[in-house]
């Protein structure tokens, strides 16, 4: 009782709400809540403290930013949250303002990471030759998929292309979805050959496909999540579109301190843990997930992290549930 009376009590605070109805809209850092609300940071750093003690909110430092986001159980899960957020009045002048400045900040950071796919795409070595240990990771993927042939697979966040003609040759058929026009020429270019006949390219947003539900039993999410502002969203969807015993493979970078990489490569994260993403796969439905560590091989370059889980059938989610 005396945790849900400080919750409605913390709630109760106009301002601190706010803050809560955007994080439910995503993660941000304190600069763009700042941006938003309009009110100084130490006041903000403030409300968000408050929020955290009472944990209703996470606060994840990564390099100089610090990210704030709704925790994990009470991202849509806590009843009591979730009634608040529902009963707010979407009409209500403050908080459409406050969405129309979180669109600004959001536009900003796609610009962002536009300009910098726009920029690979003029030069398509760039990722793979200057950071990615790439013949290392390709050879994890290949060992993970063995003798395998899969019916369908989805490439979310395709980029180049390049995970679609790696694994050419295990699918009858491909789909890679991006959302650069930029990249998705650069896909089409990679992909043009005639073995590559069965793998087509389309623009989409990979938290938000068009492709049906249970239409794969392959996804792959390579070097995908670190740009996202919530990379839960891009699992919440390979989910959905794995068939029952379908196989996700995601690439990404180990967690790592190279601030650097958020103004040059557009990064919004700086990798992550093996155990944040296993630990994201289990509630979705996804057993037997296991993680491989690719050495970069130098110093100055972050390693990889390979994950691979199964997607658990119906029947057995009945049981487990």
């Amino acid at each position: 009782m005396d945790r849900v009376a400080r919750i409605l009590k913390l709630l109760g605070h106009p301002d601190r709400l706010r803050i809560v109805a955007l994080l439910s809209r995503g993660e941000l850092t304190v600069s763009e809540l700042v941006s938003v609300l309009e009110l100084s940071q130490p006041r903000v750093t403030q409300y968000i403290r408050s929020l955290e003690e009472a944990g209703i909110i996470d606060r994840l430092r990564e390099g100089s930013w610090t990210f704030s986001r709704l925790r994990p159980e009470c991202d849509g899960q806590s009843p009591l949250l979730s009634s608040v957020l529902s009963a707010l009045p979407q009409d209500d002048p403050v908080l459409q303002a406050d969405l129309s400045r979180l669109g600004s900040v959001r536009a900003r950071r796609a610009q962002q990471s536009e300009q910098f796919f726009a920029d690979v795409a003029n030069n398509r070595g760039q990722l793979s030759h200057e950071y990615l240990p790439q013949s290392r990771t390709e050879a994890v993927l290949l060992d993970a998929i063995g003798d395998r042939h899969f019916d369908a697979m989805v490439d979310l966040g395709t980029g180049s292309g390049r995970m679609l003609a790696l694994l050419a040759e295990h699918v009858s058929r491909g789909t890679g979805v991006d959302l650069s026009p930029d990249m998705l020429r650069v896909a089409r270019h990679t992909l043009s050959e005639p073995r590559f006949g069965h793998l087509l390219v389309q623009q989409s947003d990979l938290t938000q496909t068009e492709l049906p539900d249970r239409s794969a039993d392959l996804v792959t999410l390579h070097q995908v999540l670190h740009h996202l502002d919530r990379p839960a969203d891009a699992l919440r969807e390979a989910a959905r579109l794995l068939r029952a015993d379908g196989v996700l493979l995601i690439v990404d970078f180990a967690e790592h301190d190279r601030d650097e990489f958020r103004d040059r490569y557009a990064h919004r994260r700086l990798g992550f843990s093996a155990d944040e993403i296993l630990t994201a796969l289990e509630p979705l439905g996804f057993r037997n997930s296991v993680c491989h560590r690719v050495d970069s091989g130098e110093a100055d370059r972050p390693d990889l992290l390979v994950w691979q889980a199964v997607r658990v059938c119906s029947a057995e989610m009945e049981l487990a549930s």
